[in-house]
Parts: structure tokens; sequence; C-alpha cells
């Protein structure tokens, strides 16, 4: 137990730093007019801070910009939501482990947000463009934006190891279940 309790230490000081630096890419992201800034010299190491907008949604953000808007706040931002989340989840599951609290009902709830969440993350990598395409569009009549839905191979991926960990999630209740059944017939 002292094992697990070490390991979730050193996993939780991983994911304060991991939030920090998403905490810090929103405030660069959102208040630094480039929404990026570059940390070092040439020829030395270099540290790339701030949001921009990648993957699926890329090509909105391009015509976004292009007409003026601010690709950043308007995408970016909300890209970003579901990796906040998941990180205060895991923050979550693994300060239970660091307290010895293993097979529990509320790690197996810290399964269900988790697996829930990557659900809802392909969900809204699939969902948010259009919708905010079409919005633009009746916003704006100049705009022609295209609606495009597009699945990529990190977001079918996504979806799957969001539903393993919602089953694992299920077989954790089973088994906890299972114990407290054991415990009240012995």
């Amino acid at each position: 137990m002292n094992r697990i309790k070490v390991l979730s230490l050193m996993v939780k000081f991983g994911l304060y730093f991991t939030l920090l630096s998403l905490l810090l890419s929103i405030a660069i992201g959102v208040f630094h007019q480039d929404h990026h800034v570059v940390i070092g010299g040439e020829g030395g190491m270099e540290a790339w801070l701030g949001l921009e907008v990648a993957g699926n949604w890329s090509v909105l953000a391009e015509q976004l910009a292009l007409h003026g808007f601010n690709e950043v706040l308007l995408m970016g931002l909300i890209q970003i939501i579901p990796l906040v989340i998941i990180n205060c989840v895991l923050l979550r599951l693994f300060s239970l482990y660091q307290r010895g609290k293993v097979f529990e009902l509320a790690n197996i709830n810290c399964f269900r947000y988790l697996g829930w969440t990557l659900v809802g993350q392909f969900l809204l990598n699939i969902i948010y463009p259009p919708i905010l395409s079409i919005i633009m569009n009746n916003m704006y009549s100049e705009l022609a934006l295209k609606r495009t839905i597009s699945l990529g191979e990190n977001d079918i991926a996504m979806l799957l190891v969001g539903l393993i960990i919602i089953v694992i999630a299920e077989v954790m209740l089973q088994g906890l279940l299972l114990q407290s059944e054991q415990e009240l017939t012995i």
C-alpha cells in the first residue's frame, strides 16, 4: 500500500504541473495578442505556451481568423475544457489512492466521470464546429463558413477509450457489490 501512496503522490505532482500549464496556456491564449508566447532563445531550448486550435477544428479556426474573429476564444477555450476536467478527475482519483482508498465507490465514480468526459469530448469534437458555423453564419450574413463534420483516428480512439473506462468502472462496481455481499454473509 505504501508503494501505491508514493506513486500516487508522484503522479499528482505531474498532474498539478499539467493543470498549471493548462491554466497558464488559457490565460496566455486569452489575454496575449498572439495567443502564445515563446520562452527561450535561438540555439537554446524554447518553450511554447498558449492556445491554438488544432485537429479537426483547425480549418474552421483559419476561416474565422481570416474574417477577423478570435478563433482562440471561439474554439480554443472550448477545446481545452475537457482536458481540464480530465486532469481534475485524475487528481481526485490519485488523491483517493494516496489516502489508501482503492476499491471504493468514490474511485468508481472517478472512472465513470473520466469515461463520460472522453465520450463527451468525442461528441463535442463532432458537434461544436458545425453548430458554431451555423450560429456565426446566421449572426453575420457576410460570412460563408463551411459546415463540416469530420472524424479523425484520435476521435474514434478517444470514444473507444472512454467506453472502455466506463465498462471498467462497471466491473469495479460489480466487484465492490460482491465484496459487500460477502462481508454481510460471513
